[in-house]
């Protein structure tokens, strides 16, 4: 499984934020690779099954590396679905049908609980396809929402924007994934709107 390194596949961060630490850092990663931020466009990271497996070889993630549609599939309904829960964290109503997706996306992904003087671990089992890899990912999450560090994974509510970003306020309330760029935007965007009505 995943180490103390994951913290080192995180990619920069808007606004000089830090990344989320440890394995959260990781799946704060894949929340984000929804966004190719060297394309001029954005465009999503994982546009087919081959793009998904070299995503998780250079996360030093589990599994095969011969993907199908269907893992990549999946892969994108685990990932809209948590994304639609950090959304949540910053605020924005749940989206049911993502949540819902990510749990039927999730099924028979196993991973084995180890008890330990440091909490529960949870550890991928053996198995085809993503599951591997999406197991760690998944169980990040779950570590994270046990822990509390899922809360302050927060999705940036600005216009074109929902970078995933990790709260790292004392009183856990910043709100976009950088103030100067995303926060200031909607700042002018509500000045403008005060000044023309």
């Amino acid at each position: 499984m995943t180490g103390e390194n994951d913290h080192a596949f995180v990619d920069p961060q808007p606004g000089g934020r830090q990344p989320a630490p440890g394995r959260l850092g990781l799946l704060q990663a894949f929340l984000n690779t929804r966004f190719d931020l060297s394309d001029p466009g954005h465009g999503n990271l994982l546009t087919s099954p081959g793009a998904l497996a070299a995503w998780f070889a250079s996360r030093g993630l589990p599994g095969e590396r011969r993907l199908s549609r269907r893992d990549l599939d999946r892969a994108l309904a685990i990932r809209e679905g948590l994304r639609a829960l950090a959304f949540c964290n910053n605020g924005r109503a749940l989206d049911p049908g993502a949540v819902d997706e990510l749990r039927e996306a999730s099924k028979g992904i196993a991973t084995e609980v180890r008890l330990g003087p440091d909490g529960p671990d949870f550890v991928p089992v053996d198995a085809a396809g993503a599951d591997p890899a999406l197991g760690v990912l998944l169980a990040s999450a779950a570590g994270a929402m046990i822990d509390g560090g899922w809360e302050r994974l927060k999705a940036c509510p600005g216009r074109d924007c929902g970078w995933v970003f990790f709260d790292q306020s004392r009183n856990g309330s910043a709100r976009w994934c950088s103030m100067k760029v995303c926060g200031d935007r909607e700042k002018a965007r509500a000045y403008y709107r005060r000044r023309t009505r």
